[in-house]
């Protein structure tokens, strides 16, 4: 489902993003839209979103669990480094 259509369907305003490097831009329209915005991000279903306020031992913990049974751990850990590195890291622009 598309929550960007089902918006813009009741009158209000939907961005759908699908590319990291596009979401600055969609905060910034819907933070200047004259009507409610909903942005509707979409990411990798494998990969749970880590908080930014997320300790070192927590990130620990989760990993230790992803690794004992997930079939898709070194996906979802390569995918969610990348993320915090991105949160981290100063912007290449």
């Amino acid at each position: 489902m598309s929550y960007a259509d089902f918006a813009r369907s009741i009158g209000l305003g939907g961005i759908a993003v699908d590319d990291p490097d596009k979401l600055g831009d969609a905060w910034g329209v819907a933070l200047a839209a004259d009507v409610p915005t909903v942005l509707d991000v979409r990411g990798d279903p494998e990969v749970p979103p880590i908080p930014p306020h997320a300790t070192f031992d927590q990130i620990k913990s989760m990993t230790q669990a992803v690794l004992k049974g997930d079939p898709n751990a070194w996906h979802l850990l390569t995918e969610g480094i990348k993320t915090k590195a991105r949160d981290i890291l100063p912007s290449r622009r």
